[in-house]
């Protein structure tokens, strides 16, 4: 009776293959949602291994099986995937917290709804901007882009050599940063118009006490704030071609 014979090396090949992208693909924002079950992102991630390991094959080294040498590439790809989604998360991060600062001053910071990506509850107004950001994302052919550039990583950074040294640390931070000023470029237009609308509407209270500016403040400001909302969008679709333009020179300069 014939034995069954298993090429270890072509196993470890496999499994780095299969490392790289369960890490990335199981940090990613867009991919790391409620709607996908566990089982369901178990068997892509398989289902993509599979298919890239015979194009990519001779660019990828085995994984080492050794408890150390495995702990340090193990470390070492957790640490390149938690730099791939923070960039992405960071983008989309930025669309939640302009949301929340336009909710903020419209007065729908008591009316929350559940994010269908992590769960937690969010203004509508903040939901409506992720998804925004979200559906021009894809609109660019952004996860294509991404698939794209992590299967280029396979050769320009083979699986255990990434080191995150002085120079990319600081890019970090500095991208990070960018996740408030990105929301506040977003969100001034609306909270300005918002926040002059305020200072009418304490001006008319000084002068015609009579008026209920409670009662009255609420439709002008929710009014007013969709409607300069909808004004602004076409500058948040431009703005978030940029920023996705710029995360894929980042996350292309990262692969390289």
């Amino acid at each position: 009776m014939p034995g069954i014979y298993i090429n270890t090396t072509e196993l470890a090949i496999f499994f780095s293959v299969l490392l790289r992208l369960s890490v990335i693909f199981f940090m990613l924002p867009i991919f790391v949602t409620g709607g996908f079950p566990n089982n369901i992102k178990v068997l892509t991630i398989l289902a993509m291994s599979l298919m890239l390991l015979p194009f990519i094959r001779e660019s990828v080294q085995p994984l080492p099986l050794d408890p150390a040498p495995l702990t340090v590439v193990i470390a070492g790809e957790v640490i390149f995937a938690v730099i791939y989604s923070l960039a992405m998360a960071i983008i989309i991060a930025a669309f939640q917290l302009a949301g929340e600062l336009v909710s903020f001053e419209m007065g729908f910071g008591f009316s929350q709804v559940a994010d269908p990506q992590s769960g937690a509850e969010f203004s509508v107004i903040s939901v409506w901007a992720q998804l925004v950001a979200m559906m021009i994302f894809f609109t660019m052919n952004g996860h294509q882009i991404v698939l794209k550039l992590i299967v280029e990583s396979f050769k320009t950074v083979p699986v255990g050599s990434f080191t995150l040294d002085a120079a990319l640390f600081t890019k970090v931070v500095l991208m990070s940063g960018l996740l408030f000023v990105l929301a506040l470029k977003l969100a001034a237009p609306v909270m300005a118009v918002l926040i002059l609308v305020q200072l009418g509407l304490g001006l008319m209270s000084k002068f015609a006490p009579q008026v209920n500016i409670l009662a009255t403040s609420w439709p002008i400001t929710i009014g007013l704030g969709i409607l300069f909302l909808g004004i602004t969008s076409v500058v948040w679709a431009d703005m978030a071609g940029r920023s996705f333009a710029d995360l894929f020179h980042f996350l292309g300069n990262l692969s390289r």
